[in-house]
């Protein structure tokens, strides 16, 4: 028994570890939500992530239009990299609703595919830039595309200051 109590102060994990704290209390696991309670979760998340798209595409246009001084080709570029964006955001979402209904194999690989699917549409756009849009458009397009990655690191400050979910997000 010391041994044991011995690894444990060590590092190891045991399967204990996941039902009973530190101090040894019993930790509750948290209830399981309902099919509707998870697409209102996926929804709220939806909608942070386009707010948040769309207010970091005007800001990088703003600096951008700023540095370059107005550049036509670049303003054209944020706004396709930012419909392009709101477009995979919304596809992430219906995917992940599907994915939801299928067994684990089949969840895996219809995201997979999902992926697949958001970067070959996010390489025609990109090579719709370079062929129409030329250098500048280029970086605006690929800039706008980013907003969707930035806006994933700061969903947890736009959900919580997003007047829409204030009171309403039970896990979040």
């Amino acid at each position: 028994m010391e041994k044991e109590k011995e690894e444990h102060t060590t590092g190891w994990r045991y399967d204990f570890d996941e039902e009973y704290g530190e101090n040894g209390e019993y930790i509750e696991e948290t209830p399981e939500l309902t099919r509707e309670e998870q697409e209102a979760q996926v929804k709220q998340t939806l909608c942070d992530l386009c707010i948040g798209i769309v207010l970091l595409s005007v800001v990088v246009a703003a600096v951008g239009n700023l540095l370059l001084r107005g550049n036509v080709r670049y303003s054209i570029g944020i706004l396709a990299g930012m419909v392009t964006a709101l477009l995979l955001a919304c596809h992430m979402y219906r995917s992940v609703l599907i994915a939801t209904e299928y067994p684990e194999k089949q969840a895996s690989g219809y995201m997979k595919r999902s992926s697949l699917f958001r970067m070959v549409v996010m390489i025609a756009v990109i090579g719709a830039a370079i062929g129409f849009l030329k250098l500048y458009g280029l970086f605006g397009t690929v800039a706008g595309i980013l907003t969707l990655k930035l806006s994933a690191f700061l969903w947890p400050v736009i959900h919580k200051y997003n007047p829409l979910w204030r009171g309403k997000s039970k896990s979040r």
